[in-house]
Parts: structure tokens; C-alpha cells; sequence
């Protein structure tokens, strides 16, 4: 699927921000992009990337649900970390609001996260991962050495 042809998609099936953070002066390293469809209950992976040895302005967050669920936890990790801390817990937040008769399709997924993201490092990841709190600094050390290389994890 071509960008224009996504961007098609996007607008037919009223994507939704549910949160956007402010743009920033800096360019994140690294974009880390979780996918969600309706079956998360746990959201652990956010407290353990939100620990991590990097600044936390050296990445961003994106969060995509594949449906249209918009669960009360994680609007509450939103609204709670945004309250307490510089950074938010999750950069984007979006809901592409597909109709749950369809099966998710995390291509598409990957897509809109990669359209949305400002890394110059994208990173993929399941939602539900524990991650070390050296987990973005060796990416980062690693692309510093290996420019043109791809890490699979």
C-alpha cells in the first residue's frame, strides 16, 4: 500500500489521536511503535521504557489501537504521568477506529506508526515486552556503530 493510498484509509476510517504531545525542538533518535487490538491488560511495557538510561527527549512513544478500544488504565497512565513527570508515558496515542467485525492487520499498523513517527530509529515492538533499562541506549550504540545495518531482537 503507497502513502497516498494509507492516507486514504486513514481519513475513511477517522483516525482519532487520542493523545498527541507537543511537538519538540528535538529530533527523537528513536520512535518505538506498539501495537494494540483490544487485547492488552497489562501496560508494563510503558513503565519499562519510560525507565531507561536515554533521556527520555531521545525517544518517543507511539501507541496504535487497531480497534476502537480506548481503555480507562491507560487513560489514566496517560493523564497520571502527565501530571507527574516532564514527559508523557506515550508521545502519540492513536485509535484507528477499524470496525471490529475485521480482523487486525498489524502491516497496517506498522504503517500508520511509521507515518506518524519522527525517529530517525524505528523500532517495532510487541506492547507486552519487558525491556532491560539499557534497552534504548544499546539501540542507540549499536546504530552508532552499524549505520546501515538492520537489528532484529
Amino acid at each position: 500500500m503507497d502513502r497516498c493510498n494509507l492516507v486514504e484509509n486513514i481519513r475513511k476510517n477517522k483516525i482519532e489521536f487520542v493523545y498527541k504531545k507537543p511537538s519538540q525542538l528535538q529530533q527523537p533518535a528513536i520512535s518505538i511503535i506498539l501495537l494494540d487490538w483490544n487485547c492488552r491488560e497489562s501496560y508494563h511495557a510503558l513503565e519499562y521504557l519510560n525507565q531507561q538510561t536515554v533521556a527520555r527527549e531521545r525517544y518517543e512513544i507511539i501507541w496504535i489501537e487497531y480497534y476502537s478500544n480506548q481503555p480507562d488504565k491507560l487513560k489514566k497512565l496517560v493523564c497520571d504521568h502527565s501530571r507527574c513527570n516532564d514527559h508523557p508515558v506515550i508521545d502519540q496515542w492513536i485509535v484507528l477506529n477499524m470496525p471490529d467485525r475485521m480482523y487486525y492487520h498489524k502491516h497496517f499498523m506498522y504503517n500508520v506508526g511509521i507515518i506518524a513517527s519522527n525517529g530517525e530509529i524505528i523500532v517495532i515492538m510487541d506492547s507486552d515486552a519487558f525491556v532491560a533499562s539499557s534497552f534504548i541506549e544499546s539501540i542507540i550504540d549499536f546504530f552508532a556503530d552499524n549505520p546501515k545495518e538492520v537489528l532484529h531482537l
